[in-house]
Formats: C-alpha cells, sequence, structure tokens
C-alpha cells in the first residue's frame, strides 16, 4: 500500500492545504506529506472502498472515496479492537487517515492508513500518530538505568505529545510487551486521551523498519548511535557512507568491480521468504543503483553514488529506502 500511495497523485491534497484557514496553516507547518484525516458519514459501502461525506471542513472535498486494502488498520474506535468490512454499514461515522496523496477524480480517492468506528455519539476519537522525533528524558544518575516514566515526542503531523508511564501501552494484534521505550522514531500508533487531554491509552502498531536514521550536518546515527560523517553533492543533496550504516544493522558490505558498493544480508539476520539471493541492493558510484524487492525481483532506483577516499556515499532518502528505514526529524 505504500507503494501505492506513492505513486498516486497529490494535486488534489495540495489543493486542499491551500484552502486551508491561515490561522489553521500558522499553528504548525509539516516538516513531511503525512496522511490526510477525513471524517463523517458512510453513503456507499464495497468490499474495498467506503464512499464518505466528509465532515473535515478544512478539507475542501465534499465527498471522498476510501479505498481500503489487506494493510489498511479498521479497528473499533472504543476498543482499539480490529474490526471487518461487514461491520460497517450505510449511515456510520467513521474517522480515517488517507493518502497524503489523491487521486484526482470526482469525488477524490485515496488509500486509507487507518480506518476507526463503532464510534458512539460524542465520543473523543482516539488520534493516529507516527512518531517523527523523540524527545530523550533527562537521565538519572542511577546505575541500572530506571525505567523511562514518560515519552515526549512530536508526530509526522507536528503534533507534540507525552506520554506516562500513568498510561496504558498496548500492543495491536500480538502479545510482545511494549514499554515507553518502545515508542522510538517511525513508531505508528493509536492515542486515546481524557478531557483534560492527557493520554491515558496507546496502542503501538508493528514497528515497520529497520530502524531509523537521525542526521545532522556532520554526522549520521542509526538507531541512536553515531556510525560517520556526512557528505554533501553538488547540488546540496546529502549523502551517506554506504557501509556505515549498513554495518550498523548487521548487513555486509562488498565491493564489485562491475556493480559497485554491494549490500547483503548479514549471518545473523533472518531473510524474509520467499527470497533466495542475499544482495539487499548494489551502488555503482556515477552509475546504476539497483534493489530487491519483497519477491526477488531487481528493479532501478535513483540518487546520487559517488566514492571519496575509499568511502562509497549515496543519497540520503535513497539509502533509507532501500534499507527500510525510517528519516527521523
Amino acid at each position: 500500500m505504500k507503494r501505492l500511495i506513492t505513486c498516486l497523485l497529490a494535486l488534489t491534497l495540495c489543493a486542499g492545504l491551500m484552502c486551508a484557514p491561515a490561522a489553521a496553516a500558522e499553528e504548525s507547518a509539516p516538516s513531511r506529506l503525512t496522511p490526510v484525516q477525513v471524517w463523517g458519514t458512510i453513503t456507499r459501502l464495497d468490499d474495498d472502498s467506503i464512499l464518505l461525506e466528509n465532515s473535515n471542513e478544512s478539507n475542501p472535498n465534499s465527498e471522498i472515496i476510501v479505498h481500503l486494502s489487506e494493510t489498511t488498520y479498521l479497528i473499533d474506535a472504543v476498543t482499539g479492537d480490529p474490526m471487518k468490512t461487514e461491520d460497517l454499514k450505510d449511515g456510520d461515522t467513521v474517522y480515517a487517515w488517507v493518502g497524503p496523496a489523491m487521486a484526482l477524480s470526482l469525488p477524490p480517492q485515496a488509500a486509507a492508513t487507518i480506518v476507526l468506528g463503532n464510534i458512539p455519539a460524542d465520543y473523543a476519537v482516539p488520534q493516529y500518530y507516527q512518531v517523527a522525533e523523540v524527545k530523550p528524558q533527562i537521565a538519572q544518575p542511577i546505575n541500572p538505568p530506571q525505567p523511562l516514566t514518560y515519552v515526549e515526542f512530536t508526530a509526522t503531523d507536528g503534533t507534540e505529545v507525552k506520554i506516562t508511564d500513568k498510561a496504558q501501552l498496548t500492543p495491536y494484534l500480538t502479545k510482545n510487551m511494549v514499554y515507553l521505550e518502545s515508542i522510538l522514531p517511525g513508531t505508528e500508533l493509536l492515542v486515546w486521551k481524557d478531557s483534560q487531554g492527557s493520554v491515558i491509552k496507546a496502542m503501538l502498531f508493528a514497528y515497520d523498519y529497520r530502524g531509523y536514521l537521525s542526521v545532522s550536518e556532520e554526522a549520521v546515527s542509526v538507531n541512536g548511535a553515531v556510525v560517520g560523517k556526512t557528505r554533501a553533492s553538488e547540488d546540496g543533496d546529502v549523502l551517506l557512507p554506504i557501509r556505515a550504516v549498513a554495518e550498523a544493522l548487521g548487513m555486509e558490505v562488498s565491493w564489485d568491480a562491475a556493480k559497485g558498493a554491494v549490500v547483503s544480508y548479514g549471518e545473523k539476520m533472518i531473510k524474509p521468504a520467499p527470497l533466495t539471493t542475499n544482495v539487499l541492493f548494489t551502488a555503482m558510484p556515477g552509475g546504476e543503483i539497483l534493489g530487491v524487492d519483497g519477491d526477488g525481483e531487481t528493479y532501478e532506483t535513483y540518487g546520487t553514488c559517488v566514492k571519496e577516499n575509499g568511502v562509497t556515499y549515496l543519497s540520503l532518502h535513497t539509502l533509507a529506502n532501500l534499507l527500510n528505514l525510517f528519516i527521523a526529524d
């Protein structure tokens, strides 16, 4: 679904942002494209789509077709339990996070990341967030380190959220234990708040990345640990050292005269089925950058690859996509 979302046109979204009230635009300016929240009444329901009469006044579209897929979370807004499409019916109120891109049609269409149903009247609907940056809690000089008592994070839409150890933390559809320490850049979660705005419950979805990158003007960190220095290309693109980043994830990096840098699964890494190749991607300085998808098929991607003083560098976003890493703010 993520590739589908990426491929959809974003022109309708841009128009919606331009039509939003100026005051709302001044409150916070998201640094990246994020899912758009829509809500309203179901006027038509199919197996894989919902026609929604949109009640979000900041969105210029009175109706929107919300597409559902196998990866869409369809969740009971009260309990957090999964729902089925057949649990919905015409006239129901639902909240959905879609896009961020919308297909140009009438009404516009977008793929849903999450849909909330079974919403009682006047109920404080939980909010969906993806963590962009976690603000570290000041560590106390105690050995061994004590569990966190709170986590503050900035979501990808710019919202500031604080979750304390008083809140109930639950995983979605697993029996894994989750803690405040489980909230990392890239984490997706649903958050319930009380009438004072304090978080009383948070439900964490399975982490969708191998880890996260943090990039400054001079250094790059993988999962919070500095692994190397960054470099800028002639056109201002941020470049990262392939070997330093990949090896921090337990991968192996070699050099091939015909392919350039070759990044492969390490001995201790679990290779997903049905892959038969160990190679994740190859990158030739000044040449092709080839990735390997989940079916073992090779595809070409684009970015800047250079070699300098024996170190091979690759564009930040290209490397993050090839290694499935979240880019933290």
